[in-house]
């Protein structure tokens, strides 16, 4: 009876662990659902929530294990029960997005607009067919927004995208070739039309 008491008083640092990776979790998929916007985000896996979920079901595990069998056992294993089936379920949709969705992007050009407050980031998509686009961002910035500007699927990337204007990109997709261009809007972070228009329309 008084090892069952002790070990009722004990520090539950599992369940605090369980606690800050369910937080945890559903902050890595508010972050990765963002990461279309704010490029700081993209380091963010698709399977960050079902992780740490999973790594919550554990920590419970070691909870349960650590002390007697509370009187309300089935409000414990119906919670653990939905948490484990959620969890599954978003493996499953992870592993979809990873396959599918996932671009597996890599900058290989990056332009600093004149004024240092935007930049031009060039990205080469792997995959099947290799593909090619060219974000804008805005530099310093905790939270730094980007939008699409130019986008090739199975081609190569551009040439070189650059500011040839204060809200002014041009992107060229050979040597020698002109600049097709497009403006764009800093403060809403919108270009006015994506490139190239033979692909994306006017």
């Amino acid at each position: 009876m008084t090892g069952g008491t002790e070990a009722s008083e004990r520090p539950r640092w599992w369940l605090f662990a369980a606690l800050a990776l369910l937080v945890a979790g559903i902050a890595a998929a508010a972050a990765w659902s963002l990461s279309d916007r704010y490029y700081q985000f993209g380091w963010v896996p698709a399977w960050a929530l079902p992780a740490c979920w999973t790594a919550t079901l554990v920590a419970l595990g070691f909870d349960a294990a650590a002390r007697p069998a509370p009187r309300r056992m089935w409000v414990r294993a119906t919670l653990v029960s939905v948490l484990a089936s959620a969890t599954l379920l978003l493996w499953g949709t992870a592993l979809v997005v990873a396959m599918f969705f996932d671009d597996d992007s890599e900058v290989v050009a990056i332009e600093v607009s004149p004024d240092g407050r935007f930049e031009t980031a060039m990205e080469s998509l792997g995959g099947i067919d290799p593909s090619c686009r060219v974000m804008l961002r805005e530099r310093g910035a905790i939270l730094g927004r980007q939008t699409l500007v130019w986008e090739r699927f199975q081609g190569p990337c551009p040439a070189r995208a650059s500011f040839v204007g204060d809200d002014t990109i041009g992107i060229a997709e050979t040597n020698g070739q002109a600049y097709e261009t497009t403006t764009f809007d800093g403060d809403r972070m919108r270009v006015t039309r994506i490139l190239p228009t033979s692909v994306h329309g006017r």
